[in-house]
This record gives structure tokens, sequence and C-alpha cells, in this order.
């Protein structure tokens, strides 16, 4: 996979429907805390998630395999997702959905960052440069102290 192709209609729309729905689950996490723990639904969403990916797995005949050296990086990256999920449930105790939206959509910034950094193949141009200071500068601007409330 060395060759990038331009984004087409399917791939925006198929974004924009993803980023809304990953969006809405704050919002229902926060509206639906008051009858179960937001902790528990996302535990609850991530053993079904974990449920279908097993059985797509089944039904493809794929098997998984703790010797091909993936266990360690599998066991980290749930981990962390683990810990993402954690303080994602705990954070809306004390944020509205919207902020807590934002604080998990600035992820991609950091994956750009990390990648730079990391692939010689993912260097950012400037146009790109001037993209993640325009977001992270919304998100600062949004989280940030408001003109006359400085301190």
């Amino acid at each position: 996979m060395d060759t990038r192709r331009a984004l087409d209609s399917t791939a925006i729309g198929s974004m924009m429907v993803i980023c809304l729905l990953w969006g809405l689950q704050q919002v229902v996490l926060k509206a639906t805390a008051h009858d179960i723990a937001p902790i528990l639904q996302i535990g609850l969403r991530s053993g079904v998630a974990a449920l279908l990916v097993w059985m797509t797995m089944a039904l493809r005949g794929e098997r998984m395999r703790i010797t091909d050296g993936t266990l360690g990086p599998g066991l980290v990256v749930g981990g962390l997702f683990a810990l993402e999920f954690l303080l994602v449930g705990e954070g809306l105790r004390h944020t509205n959905a919207s902020h807590m939206a934002v604080f998990l959509y600035t992820a991609p910034i950091f994956a750009a960052l990390g990648l730079h950094w990391k692939l010689p193949s993912e260097r950012l141009g400037a146009v790109q440069w001037l993209g993640i200071a325009l977001a992270f500068g919304g998100i600062a601007m949004t989280f940030g102290p408001k003109p006359g409330h400085w301190f």
C-alpha cells in the first residue's frame, strides 16, 4: 500500500457517518448515565464488539495466535483503549458530552504528529502543519479562558 488515492464521495460519506455515530456515543452515555453507569455502558459495548469480532473471524476461518509476536503489542494497545474508555466514562461525570467529544477527537492531531515523527513516508507538509495548528488553536479557544475572564 505505497500509493495514495484521492478521497472519493464514498470515503467522505463513510467518514461523516462514522464520525456522527462516534460523536453520538458521548451524548447517549451522558443522557443515560442516571440509569446505567457510563463505564458499564462502555464495557457492555466493548464486550459486544469483541464478540462480533470473534464471530467474524470464526466465519472467515481465521484463528487468533498468541505465538506470532502480536500478543504483547495487542495487550498494550488493548490496555490503552481500556484506559481511554475508563477516562471517558469518568470524564462524563465532570463535563458535558460535547466537551468529551472534542477531547476524544483531538486524537487525529496526535496521530498525525506521531506518524510524522515515526514514518518518513508520512511527513507533514506546510498545509498539514497549518491544519494541525488551526485545529489545535480552535480547541484551545474553545476550552481556554474567555475574553474578560483571564483570571
